[in-house]
C-alpha cells in the first residue's frame, strides 16, 4: 500500500514520504498566483489609420517651404566702383539696394507668419574681407523689419 507505514512493506524505500501535503501546497500556490495576476492594460491607446482624403478637412494640406533668411556678403577687391565691392545675396537671389533687400526680407517674413512662426532668425554669412560697415548696415536693415534674432555664420577656415 502506498501510504502505509509498516516497516516490512517498504523495504526498498527506508523513509516513506507523504507527498499529499506537497501537492496541496503547490496547487494552492498556483491558484494564488493565477488569481492575483493582472494583465497589462492598453493604456487607452487604439491604433487607427484614418483616411487623409475624407473627413472635415477635405482640402489637401499646403506645406510651406520656409527658407532660412541667410544673407551672403561677398567682397570683390577688383570692383571698379567702391560701392560695388560688396555684393549681397539672400539665398541665391542677388540684392541690389537697401529697399530691394527690405522687400525680399519682408516677403520671407510673411511666409514665416503664414506658417505660424513668429521668431524668424536671420543668418549673416560674411567673408572675412567684407567691411564691418556693410555688416552693420545689414543688421540695421533687419532691425528696421523688426527682426530681433540675428546670427552670424561660422567662419570658414
Amino acid at each position: 500500500m502506498a501510504g502505509s507505514s509498516t516497516p516490512g512493506e517498504g523495504a526498498d524505500n527506508p523513509v516513506p514520504l507523504n507527498v499529499t501535503a506537497l501537492v496541496d501546497i503547490i496547487f494552492c500556490l498556483c491558484i494564488f498566483f493565477m488569481c492575483s495576476f493582472h494583465f497589462r492594460q492598453l493604456e487607452g491607446k487604439v491604433e487607427s489609420w484614418l483616411p487623409k482624403d475624407k473627413g472635415v478637412n477635405t482640402t489637401p494640406v499646403v506645406t510651406l517651404m520656409l527658407e532660412e533668411i541667410r544673407v551672403f556678403l561677398r567682397f570683390r577687391p577688383n570692383a571698379a566702383d567702391a560701392s560695388q565691392a560688396v555684393t549681397r545675396h539672400i539665398g541665391p537671389t542677388p540684392v541690389g539696394d537697401d529697399q530691394n533687400f527690405r522687400d525680399i526680407v519682408r516677403g520671407m517674413v510673411a511666409n514665416y507668419a503664414k506658417g505660424g512662426v513668429a521668431d524668424v532668425p536671420v543668418i549673416i554669412d560674411a567673408e572675412p574681407l567684407v567691411p564691418w560697415k556693410e555688416v552693420v548696415n545689414v543688421m540695421s536693415l533687419c532691425r528696421l523689419e523688426k527682426l530681433e534674432k540675428i546670427e552670424f555664420a561660422a567662419g570658414r577656415s
